[in-house]
């Protein structure tokens, strides 16, 4: 396709000028006729006129078709590579502030910038051909003709080129506004968020940062304009006045008798065609390094590694084999900060055992299960899986054995059956399972209700669909979880949307999980956590104690002390 495109591309730019040397060739003959008699090398003249007319849409028609389809292409290959590219990449990777700005500016300009890149590659061939055959044809009737044109559309050349450069440089500078920008506009297009700004009196609070912020970027891109305007206008004058003076000059000439009118004919449109070929070239080449500097940023996107990937070596843990887990003297800190989230954790998960984590917020629980899911790789210290350090161990294997619902979880326009049954999706869906696991979560109760059961569609925006409150999307995600089966279970504030009677027999079919599934719990609710194996308490990022329910009250500290207050809040 890219030869086919480039060939029409060639055809294109050599038939104007074909078919105006053909009507000037022509006119000459017209003007010299003599008696009214067409001899004929005037007929074959007209008749290679009317082809080359003919044939120039026809060649645009099927120009127009096949850029399409090959860009059909592009764009799939480019988007389904974005997207694999954000799915490969490591969560750490995403959570990187200093990437942030580079993740927007490939949102916002990747794919459409690299197919503009690609087009705009047959229009410069196409440019180039033109400019070559306008001004050799000039060039052959007045050499400082085409100097002076030329020259005229340098101005043009350079504007671009700084346009190019200072979009490219507003895109970055103030990339942090236009981040802001767009959290703030996200307010309106959630209808929750719509809710609470009504209810506070907010809208027009909101509006007016929102208009701040758009006119401190827009106002940099409206400046910027204005300097494109002049460069492209003092160029557009000087073309027009050559062209002006060129016209009367040939004008004298066929007064002359030194030419003929169709030669004239001739000339002056490849003047027009050599000014507007330039023109194309210049800001072609001008756009081209603009959208070169985007297109850079999508590879750069693309050439991202993670710290976390699998050694060639490593280890493929057994399908359904329940691993013992130590974390051994852990510590951990985020990138760029000096201040540890965890300090020195051991602690030991026995296959099957049910591990509560509990602690105010911000301690580091959640941080410690997205150390065991290897989002990221311990500071210091190691966890080691059945004596093995979890960093010799293949990724892919892992997650096969974990089963994770964190504290923000993915709502899934689907079916019901679909939404549940994506907990593991290597596996045809099984209706069955997929039932046992919404009975699980407390689901199949509203599920039961909806018209069409596990056919139900999810999401308002779809047909026939139904919009669950925050708890049923939280059963939801739940049964997901259980559907999946997996010998590790990771449950971050699991219930926290839901009922207390709901939460309830949840925990009580968790406690009821086959000895050989390990459950690994975060809670604030201390009801929910009392029958665990093991409490861990987590204070300050390091473990102050851990022990059975009976045991920690009779510790009497810290869970104690927590305990009794929520205890107390009860009676």
């Amino acid at each position: 396709m890219v030869i086919a495109l480039a060939a029409i591309f060639l055809i294109n730019s050599v038939a104007p000028f074909l078919a105006s040397g053909i009507w000037g060739l022509l006119l000459n003959k017209l003007t010299a006729l003599t008696g009214g008699v067409i001899d004929s090398r005037m007929l074959l003249l007209l008749i290679l006129l009317l082809v080359s007319r003919a044939v120039l849409p026809i060649l645009q028609n099927l120009e127009s078709y096949i850029r399409w389809t090959f860009y059909y292409w592009l764009e799939e290959k480019l988007e389904m590579t974005i997207i694999k590219k954000r799915g490969e990449l490591d969560v750490a990777v995403h959570e990187d502030a200093k990437l942030s700005d580079l993740f927007n500016r490939v949102n916002e300009n990747g794919t459409w910038r690299i197919r503009n890149f690609t087009d705009r590659q047959f229009f410069l061939l196409q440019n180039v051909v033109e400019v070559i055959i306008a001004g050799v044809i000039i060039f052959i009737f007045k050499w400082w003709v085409f100097v002076i044109i030329a020259v005229g559309t340098i101005p043009e050349l350079v504007g671009e080129a700084k346009y190019g450069r200072t979009v490219w440089n507003i895109h970055t500078g103030k990339a942090e506004i236009r981040r802001r920008f767009w959290n703030l506009k996200y307010h309106f297009d959630q209808l929750h968020t719509i809710v609470e700004l009504k209810l506070f009196q907010n809208i027009n609070y909101f509006l007016k940062a929102i208009t701040g912020l758009f006119r401190t970027f827009r106002g940099e891109e409206q400046k910027n304009e204005r300097t494109r305007l002049k460069a492209k206008t003092i160029s557009v004058a000087i073309s027009q006045i050559v062209y002006a003076f060129s016209t009367v000059w040939f004008v004298f000439s066929v007064v002359r008798g030194e030419m003929q009118i169709g030669s004239l004919v001739f000339v002056l449109a490849s003047i027009g065609d050599l000014r507007n070929a330039l023109s194309g070239l210049f800001r072609n080449l001008a756009s081209q390094y603009q959208d070169n500097l985007f297109v850079t940023d999508v590879f750069t996107f693309l050439d991202l590694t993670g710290s976390i990937s699998s050694k060639t070596d490593a280890l493929i843990i057994p399908a359904r084999h329940t691993p013992k887990i130590i974390f051994e003297n852990v510590s951990f800190s985020y990138q760029g900060s000096n201040r540890p989230i965890l300090r020195n954790i051991s602690l030991t998960i026995n296959p099957g055992e049910k591990v509560a984590l509990v602690g105010v917020n911000g301690v580091g629980k959640t941080t410690l299960v997205k150390l065991l899911c290897r989002f990221y790789d311990p500071t210091a210290g190691r966890i080691l899986v059945d004596g093995v350090d979890l960093r010799d161990i293949d990724i892919e294997s892992w997650y096969h054995h974990i089963g994770a619902l964190f504290q923000n979880y993915a709502n899934y326009n689907f079916l019901v059956k679909d939404s549940i049954g994506i907990g593991r999706t290597e596996i045809p869906l099984e209706l069955a399972k997929v039932k046992n696991a919404a009975h699980a979560s407390e689901a199949e109760l509203f599920i039961n209700e909806w018209e069409l059961g596990y056919e139900q569609m999810l999401g308002k925006s779809f047909t026939e669909g139904v919009e669950p409150s925050t708890g049923q999307w939280q059963k939801l995600a739940l049964a997901r979880a259980f559907y999946r089966d997996a010998n590790i279970l990771i449950l971050d504030e699991p219930t926290s949307a839901i009922d207390t009677e709901a939460e309830a027999k949840i925990f009580e079919k968790l406690e009821a999980l086959p000895d050989d599934h390990s459950v690994v719990l975060i809670s604030h609710r201390f009801s929910t956590v009392r029958h665990a194996n093991k409490i861990v308490v987590i204070e300050d990022g390091t473990i102050s104690e851990q022990g059975s329910h009976e045991e920690l009250l009779a510790l009497d500290g810290t869970y104690a002390r927590l305990f009794k207050l929520q205890a107390k809040g009860y009676e």
